[in-house]
């Protein structure tokens, strides 16, 4: 693996590693409010399958999927999926 390739995948590692953080701080957040986590958790559980919900991520995400597959090009894939990675936060 080159140094960039490196650095890609710890940009990767990072951005998880943030968007894992950010589930939690929203977590606490529900839980602080008094929502029970018997109740929020079937909910998230019922969306992430209602099929309307999960054709529009595939349908955003499979073109990803798909470059990621063909793409003989390490350095070019992590590029992409890092340009795809949602960057609601600073990442350190």
């Amino acid at each position: 693996m080159t140094d960039a390739e490196k650095k890609q995948m710890l940009a990767v590692a990072r951005a998880v590693e943030f968007l894992f953080s950010e589930n939690c701080a929203l977590k606490a957040v529900l839980l602080s409010h008094g929502v029970s986590q018997r109740v929020w958790e079937p909910e998230c559980a019922e969306l992430v399958t209602e099929p309307e919900i999960a054709q529009k991520t595939r349908a955003k995400w499979q073109a990803l999927y798909d470059y990621i597959e063909r793409s003989p090009d390490l350095s070019g894939a992590l590029k992409s999926l890092l340009q795809a990675i949602p960057k609601t936060g600073k990442v350190h």
